[in-house]
């Protein structure tokens, strides 16, 4: 390993007391007003919050000590407090576990700092909402313009305690370290690794024509980088070559260019390691164009084995490389632990289910592993992932090993279940289908399952697993399970019973399978399991799918004839709420006769390898016919189905309004850019952000657009929703046939691009200035909440909950209104 050079030694020392000029500049808010939640938000894309009502109301005073607003859960009276910092300079109160603190600070002239804050859900800075540190990770960093005279911060708790600054701004461009996404270096490879690190804008104006130029060991990289939206930390790619041959740590020279100009340069500390060790490989996710990382621990294969895959989730606050590291190398598979987006991410749900799909499928084409022997496991919220993954793509996997593991929202993650909905509830709740583990616990019968958790754990209690033993007790014939005798939550994972256990499991082939059931929240969200493809539903976001049974060889004659074809096959299936699905058929390959029974009508003599091997089935006015593959991509399917979560992938870009007036268009941008910084915190994120002025069809193809503003404020609307069936304009909204007047409804939706088979466009607007105030909360970020296609509502919702909702629904299959289910409200 190379000695510390002089150069970096002057660096080093300059860093020293670069830093140390900072903190001595740094604006520090010592005393303030604290209040207490007035209840749990839940994971529901409706909730209650009366400071939050009244701010998008723009009803919000200053508060003052004494001041009541409102009751807290157990009706008690709730009051502003006076709070100041600890000695640590932090705000700590257990009032701030979903409370809100109000400061302010007297500026004696106008200024830009750099807001440093964590703990918080989310801050409003001089009625400014910018994007939060719920997990206290002090990443951070939000360009600021302070006025002259008095400066608010209203910001909202999150685990009890805050801690902000205001830094000084040296430059217009800089480099930070904090929340870097690096790979690991690795000995035996000689190649370009992609990276990430964040960079500070400012200024009040788009940074362009950027570059970042990489060096090691005297070997440098360039690599354009994204524009940076103004008065924002972006989190940017940038790509390195990997030279180093010596296990250890490296020092990685970084500059910052635009054009020609030197604006910023760091320092970087990699890790060089060995490939039998564990260690972070990275890539841009397809999702946002973010770069991510997976850990691996590569097992010890003999020459001319295909390895097995073994997928392993983490838990809450555990990193993708120390889930890795948990475990020694096998000797006949690797194991590949994706990141959930971030520590404690998504749950496995929404956008970190995606992630881990999208890891295993980049993994297996890079290490050639048996997509027969490929295997899941988690601990605690990855025991969660591991019934949730497996559930929701129960085709992939040859046995899964919950840890400590619980199944799902409702019995332990803080999801409530409304008693006696009604048909706009029933709307919300169908949203969230795809988080009730219970209700696609029969995908589990294709499949392996090893549960294992132990008898005294006080974080996920035992419960969970002995539900879920009693409940696979009642259908499913090949499941294991274990309780470690006096073990609390962690004991390990790397378990010798979970390995034995895969080991003699592998995904049959289809044509072995006699049975096969599989049902799904929605295709959307997961469409194909095995042979069979569930492309549209007769009703969105009802459960759906079908129950397979077909005629197989025994096991004798397989085992006494290995090369046997079934030349007669038939297969009978039943369906639940489908419109049409696909069979592929490569399996009955040297078939004779096909003949398949759907509902009780009987189609024979089919032709296995015709149409390319696969059939369509699709019915009309009850009754199934075959029919040819779709070619309209247009209308909903597996690839873009909604819900309006759904809109934010396919590599999404914000694009906000600028042809309304000030308050519109100030509007706009402030909540685009807070939804990204949310989403950079939440999801590891990187959005590009753009005017509407800037928007174009051809520049930015098949990527899914998120629109802020309606069509009075945004310029792209023309483009991308002149034939929607939902029109907003200032103070009207139009859905189909209904017309409301108003500057107060807010609303969220998605609707297909048409220029595209794969892209959608979300809709998140207002018919003014109430109605942008009511959307600007961003629950869709937060894992299990469902938001239908589309939903309608005032900012009495935060006061009154589903009474704010005046309507909320699905389109139908052809993305109209008139075939969706559309529910209205008083």
């Amino acid at each position: 390993m190379r000695k510390m050079t002089t150069t970096f030694r002057l660096l080093a020392i300059f860093a020293i007391a670069f830093q140390t000029a900072l903190a001595q500049d740094t604006i520090s808010i010592t005393k303030g007003l604290v209040i207490g939640p007035e209840g749990r938000r839940g994971r529901s894309a409706i909730f209650a919050d009366t400071i939050y009502y009244e701010w998008t109301r723009g009803t919000f005073k200053a508060p003052k000590a004494g001041a009541s607003w409102g009751t807290d859960q157990r009706d008690s009276l709730r009051q502003w407090e006076p709070i100041q910092v600890n000695e640590e300079g932090i705000f700590e109160d257990f009032k701030l576990r979903g409370g809100y603190l109000y400061l302010t600070y007297d500026s004696p002239k106008t200024q830009k700092r750099v807001l440093d804050i964590s703990g918080h859900g989310e801050v409003f800075v001089n009625d400014v909402p910018r994007g939060g540190d719920v997990y206290l990770k002090q990443w951070v960093l939000h360009p600021v313009t302070l006025k002259k005279g008095r400066n608010t911060f209203l910001i909202k708790g999150s685990r009890g305690k805050v801690k902000i600054g205001l830094l000084p701004v040296a430059k217009e461009l800089s480099f930070t370290t904090r929340d870097m996404t690096l790979p690991d270096l690795i000995t035996n490879e000689n190649d370009s690794k992609i990276a990430a690190i964040r960079i500070i804008n400012t200024a009040s104006r788009y940074q362009r024509n950027l570059r970042i130029e990489a060096t090691l060991n005297g070997k440098s990289t360039s690599y354009n980088i994204p524009d940076i939206m103004p008065m924002f930390t972006r989190k940017v790619p940038y790509s390195l070559w990997d030279n180093a041959s010596e296990i250890g740590k490296v020092q990685v020279s970084l500059k910052l260019f635009q054009g020609k100009r030197l604006l910023d340069q760091t320092e970087v500390t990699y890790d060089v390691k060995d490939p039998k060790k564990n260690y972070k490989r990275t890539f841009i996710s397809k999702i946002d164009g973010s770069v991510q990382y997976y850990g691996v621990r590569e097992g010890n294969i003999p020459e001319g084995e295909t390895p097995a895959m073994f997928l392993s989730v983490h838990g809450a606050g555990v990193k993708g490389i120390g889930q890795a590291g948990s475990y020694k190398n096998k000797d006949w598979g690797h194991v590949i632990a994706p990141t959930n987006r971030r520590e404690f991410g998504f749950d496995w749900e929404d956008w970190g289910r995606w992630d881990a799909m999208e890891v295993q499928e980049i993994a297996e084409k890079r290490y050639n592993t048996d997509p027969y022997r490929t295997y899941l496991t988690g601990h605690s919220m990855g025991g969660h992932g591991s019934w949730q993954l497996g559930a929701v793509f129960p085709g992939k996997w040859a046995a899964i090993a919950p840890v400590a593991g619980w199944y799902s929202f409702f019995s332990y993650g803080g999801k409530r279940e409304l008693t006696d909905p009604d048909p706009l509830q029933q709307v919300f709740i169908r949203a969230s289908n795809s988080s009730n583990t219970l209700e696609l616990s029969r995908n589990y019968l294709h499949l392996g399952i090893y549960i294992l958790h132990g008898d005294a754990d006080n974080n996920v209690p035992v419960t969970q697993a002995r539900f879920m033993k009693k409940h696979l007790a009642e259908f499913h014939p090949d499941f294991a399970y274990y309780e470690e005798p006096d073990a609390g939550h962690w004991f390990g994972i790397d378990k010798k019973p979970i390995f034995d256990y895969f080991i003699w499991h592998t995904v049959k082939k289809n044509s072995e399978v006699d049975t096969l059931e599989f049902r799904t929240a929605s295709p959307g969200v997961s469409a194909k399991s095995r042979f069979v493809t569930l492309y549209q539903q007769e009703i969105p976001y009802v459960f759906s799918g079908l129950k397979l049974d077909q005629t197989t060889l025994t096991r004798r004659e397989r085992r006494k004839e290995p090369d046997k074809v079934l030349k007669n096959r038939s297969m009978g299936i039943s369906t639940e709420n489908l419109k049409m699905f696909k069979l592929d058929l490569a399996h009955c390959a040297g078939t004779d006769t096909l003949n398949i029974t759907v509902d009780g009508k009987t189609f024979d003599g089919m032709d296995a390898l015709g149409n390319h091997g696969e059939i369509w089935f699709g019915k009309e006015k009850g009754t199934w016919t075959i029919r040819p593959r779709p070619r309209n991509t247009y209308e909903k399917n597996p690839e873009r189905y909604g819900n309006f979560k759904e809109a934010f992938n396919h590599n999404m870009i914000f694009v906000y309004g600028t042809e309304g007036n000030k308050m519109e268009n100030t509007w706009a941008y402030n909540k685009a850019r807070f939804d990204a910084e949310t989403f950079y915190y939440r999801g590891n994120g990187s959005i590009d952000v753009i005017p509407d002025t800037a928007f174009d069809l051809k520049k930015y193809p098949d990527r899914s657009v998120i629109l802020y503003g309606n069509a009075s404020t945004n310029g792209a609307w023309r483009l991308l929703l002149q034939d929607s069936p939902i029109q907003v304009k200032r103070n009207e909204i139009r859905v189909g046939d209904k017309t409301l007047k108003g500057s107060h409804w807010g609303t969220y939706f998605i609707r297909p691009r048409n220029d595209s088979a794969q892209a959608a466009v979300g809709v998140v607007c207002g018919t003014g200035k109430e109605g942008f105030r009511a959307v600007t909360p961003n629950r869709y970020f937060v894992s299990g909440t469902g938001f239908p296609d589309f939903m309608l509502f005032s900012p009495e919702m935060m006061d009154t909950g589903f009474d704010g909702i005046k309507a909320a629904g699905y389109f139908g299959n052809d993305w109209s209104i008139e075939n969706g289910d559309m529910q209205w409200g008083e």
